[in-house]
């Protein structure tokens, strides 16, 4: 059963929920629907809640070595809702460090008549304090959860968190616009699709809204409103910049793969993009207003769509853009050398592949639907093209063995990639793995541990040490090797080079020589 639907009935109205792969798209473009762009009185302040770096990094200690970005997803709604007439406010409480005192003042200052919320799984408890002093010190106020945890647990979330009144299930821009136009007119919220309230006693849980499929009818996250703190707040991963000036972007949605240890089956899995045309129009206006000067793409499939990635690439290369860039990809989306070069060619420095596993019977376990053989020919096709290349694994499936763990390890020192990542396995609520974990494992579902970086799933035959020493074991079977440190050394050109050498060099000593091997 999905945790989608938790282990109860959910009451809900109209259509019966569905898992986000069994969505269709919607017909009815935004601009023929019922929303009107005149100027409207209801103020709302999206709030990034602030979450300590211990949270994300615990026993490797990595808070001072911390990478962040601009909260995307609240910038592309408060962007629409700006753009159909509201007064938008932005609180990014994360990279201001504000503590609850602090953000309660803010929202004193902007007054808003509607706080929206946003959390993952782990962030989700920061997010309800919030919501329960605001409901403690201005009642008035709605509050509203959206974000990838609500999507897999809106009953149970709001069960647990009483001082959210509204959640928002999938995609938010057209729920919101629904929401506030239902709200503003007093229409009620039975109509609101993917909205989750409040009917008395009882959380009501309306159906899904189908997917929207053009993204070029949304307007360009709002990145005005985070302004020239864009360099001053943020600072991205060390892999996936080559200048200081950078922003991260997510240009599609969806993935058409079926990994189970992923949660995008609850989010959606209709794949969708925007087109090369309106994806570089707003990068010239970034760099011209920012000056921005390099990108690194976050979509988990950046390369999902082979004609979006050429007409791209050769509009890029057409208009003499400024900018370097760098992307994930699946092994199996950028299988063709010419595809590579031109990437290249374009400005593409940097490629993250999934590849998860060197063992092929994990990889089969976990439908990667690619051959160790196969990971090996792209990454060979991308360093020849002259582009940086990393690999990530995960490690602690469910199945994997000690022999497994160390095929992997092994693997990733074969491959000729750059450099190498792991996480942990982490079942996830939304994933197919979540519901069937503690059969291969021990599994502590608590919504605070939800961490790719902790350790909350430890397959059977391991225990906690076991995991330690692995981690540790790959890190520095990798980094350790004398060709991997000439390269590094030969990479420098400048101070920046020099800053990203220093702080991935302290980070790998946190994580492959000082990492605790027990909790407490």
């Amino acid at each position: 059963m999905s945790s989608l639907y938790g282990d109860r009935e959910i009451p809900k109205i109209g259509k019966t929920i569905t898992i986000g792969k069994e969505l269709g798209y919607e017909k009815v473009k935004l601009e023929n629907q019922e929303f009107d762009k005149s100027p409207k009185n209801l103020r709302i302040l999206f709030i990034n809640p602030p979450v300590d770096f211990s949270v994300f990094y615990s026993d490797m200690d990595l808070s001072d070595t911390k990478s962040s970005s601009p909260p995307i997803g609240i910038l592309h709604l408060a962007a629409i809702c700006r753009e159909y007439g509201y007064k938008v406010f932005l609180l990014d409480a994360h990279a201001e460090g504000f503590d609850i005192p602090k953000i309660m003042r803010r929202i004193e200052e902007f007054d808003p008549h509607i706080v929206c919320l946003t959390a993952m799984t782990i962030m989700i408890d920061a997010s309800a304090e919030i919501a329960k002093v605001i409901k403690e010190r201005f009642p008035r106020i709605i509050t509203m959860i959206g974000g990838v945890h609500i999507t897999a647990e809106p009953l149970k979330t709001l069960e647990k968190y009483p001082q959210f009144d509204y959640g928002v299930v999938g995609e938010g821009e057209l729920v919101l616009l629904d929401f506030l136009n239902s709200l503003n007119c007093g229409i009620g919220n039975s109509s609101v699709q993917s909205l989750v309230w409040r009917n008395g006693d009882k959380i009501i849980v309306n159906s899904r809204r189908n997917f929207y499929k053009d993204l070029d009818d949304f307007p360009f996250p709002a990145f005005d409103l985070v302004g020239e703190k864009l360099f001053s707040h943020y600072r991205l991963s060390v892999f996936g910049t080559k200048h200081f000036r950078s922003i991260g972007l997510v240009t599609s949605r969806g993935c058409s793969g079926y990994c189970s240890f992923c949660d995008l089956g609850v989010v959606g899995r209709g794949y969708r993009i925007m087109t090369a045309p309106y994806l570089i129009k707003h990068l010239k206006e970034l760099n011209k207003q920012y000056k921005v000067n390099d990108l690194l793409f976050y979509d988990d499939m950046f390369t999902g769509n082979k004609k979006r990635l050429v007409d791209f690439c050769e509009e890029m290369i057409r208009e003499g853009t400024p900018f370097t860039w760098s992307c994930c990809s699946r092994v199996d989306f950028v299988s063709y050398l010419d595809v590579l070069e031109l990437m290249k060619k374009a400005g593409c420095h940097a490629i993250e592949f999934g590849v998860e596993s060197g063992c092929q019977r994990i990889l089969d376990s976990i439908r990667k639907n690619v051959t160790k053989e196969k990971v090996a020919h792209v990454i060979n096709m991308a360093t020849k093209a002259g582009i940086t290349t990393k690999a990530n694994f995960i490690l602690g499936h469910l199945g994997e063995t000690f022999d497994s763990i160390e095929e992997t390890i092994e693997f990733a020192n074969q491959l000729n990639v750059c450099y190498v990542q792991h996480t942990h396995l982490v079942p996830l609520p939304g994933s197919e793995i979540y519901e069937k974990a503690h059969k291969y494992g021990t599994f502590d579902p608590s919504w605070s541990k939800m961490n790719t970086l902790l350790i909350n799933f430890i397959p059977k035959g391991f225990t906690r040490e076991d995991l330690v020493y692995y981690s540790k074991k790959f890190w520095r079977k990798f980094y350790l090797r004398p060709r991997t440190i000439i390269r590094e050394l030969k990479r420098i050109d400048g101070w920046e080079d020099i800053l990203r050498l220093f702080l991935a060099v302290k980070s790998f000593l946190k994580v492959a020589l000082f990492r605790k091997k027990t909790l407490g």
